[in-house]
Parts: C-alpha cells; sequence; structure tokens
C-alpha cells in the first residue's frame, strides 16, 4: 500500500513538474495536474493541499543548496580575492555542480515562480552579489563614482542571467560544464580588472 502511495506522489510531482516548467507556476492548476498524473482531482488532494505544496515539494532542496553554495563562493571570495585561478576553479566547479544536480528545480525557481516565496529569488540573489561586490571594493579601497554603482547591478545580472540561459537549453551535463566554464572565466577575470592594481 505505501509502495502505492509513493508511485501516486512521484506521479503527482513528475506532472506538476512538467507544467510549471512548460507554463509557470500562476498559470498552472490542479486540475492539470490531477489529469496528467491520471488521479482524480479529489484523491490529489490527500497528498497535497494545493500547487503551492507542490512547488515548495519540489523546489525546496534545491533552494537550500542555492544558499549553501552562495554562502560557501562569497565567503571564499572574500578570503581568496587575488587568487584567481583558484577561485576561477572552485567557483566554476560549485556551480557546474549545482546546475547539472538541479536543473529543472532551479528554472523553476528563478524562472517560473511568479505567485510564490521565491518569485523575487533571483532579485534576492542579483542585490546579494551586488552588495558583496561593494563591500570588497570598500575593503580593497576602490572609490567609484555614485552613478558608476550601476555597473554591480548589470554584472550580478549578467552572471545570473547567463547561468539561467545555459540551463534553459536542455543540453547534456557536458555542454552544461563546457558553458558554466566560459562565463565563469568570463566573469572572474573581467570583473579582476578593477582590482589590477592589487593584484599586480
Amino acid at each position: 500500500m505505501q509502495i502505492l502511495k509513493d508511485e501516486i506522489n512521484e506521479k503527482i510531482l513528475k506532472a506538476a513538474k512538467t507544467f510549471f516548467l512548460d507554463i509557470g507556476f500562476e498559470k498552472a492548476s490542479m486540475s492539470m495536474i490531477a489529469k496528467e498524473a491520471g488521479v482524480s482531482k479529489s484523491n490529489l488532494y490527500n497528498y497535497f493541499s494545493s500547487k503551492e505544496e507542490i512547488f515548495y515539494a519540489l523546489t525546496e532542496e534545491a533552494y537550500i543548496q542555492i544558499n549553501n553554495t552562495m554562502e560557501n563562493l562569497l565567503r571564499h571570495d572574500s578570503e581568496d580575492c587575488f587568487q584567481l585561478e583558484k577561485f576561477t576553479a572552485l567557483m566554476t566547479k560549485e556551480l557546474i555542480v549545482l546546475l547539472t544536480k538541479y536543473r529543472e528545480e532551479i528554472l523553476l525557481i528563478l524562472d517560473r515562480s511568479i505567485g510564490t516565496k521565491f518569485e523575487n529569488a533571483k532579485e534576492e540573489i542579483i542585490h546579494r552579489l551586488e552588495k558583496h561586490m561593494k563591500w570588497e571594493f570598500k575593503q580593497y579601497h576602490i572609490t567609484l563614482e555614485n552613478e558608476d554603482w550601476f555597473f554591480a547591478h548589470y554584472i550580478s545580472t549578467s552572471l545570473i542571467e547567463g547561468l539561467l540561459e545555459i540551463i534553459r537549453h536542455n543540453q547534456s551535463d557536458m555542454w552544461i560544464q563546457n558553458n558554466v566554464k566560459m562565463l565563469v572565466g568570463y566573469y572572474i577575470y573581467g570583473y579582476s580588472y578593477f582590482f589590477a592594481d592589487s593584484i599586480s
């Protein structure tokens, strides 16, 4: 009996993920999910009380991993700011693991989550990167005019959007690895331009 319940639960999650990825959280409905999963709508509610609960069942673990990866990278960036090869290798490895393991879940959180508690997650990550960038500049006495700080926003945005664009294309893990490696190299070595005097 428990095996049957687990199978139905998995069918529901699989069906919901398909709709959430295709049309987003807002447009998906419990009726759609029930039909795709091959269960009655009333039975669906025996497993999940709402589509929000289904969405979070699919994404909570990935959201925790996104935050853990960010914490780890920002900590190491603060410690190893000028060890470019070391930090580039670490960042590439961490992002490849995250994106290959949680590709669909990350798309749900950052690209398909309007109407959920994660709908501002992408902007929050970008803001966090901006804040870290400004802190790092101040640590190394790099000054910019107030209007020039906008660069921190578009550099942070370009990194996150670049990673999303990679996983929006449903390609192989090797393809993801190669493109993440190129994007991270472009990001790190472009960003290091501002620290040229400190590095040399």
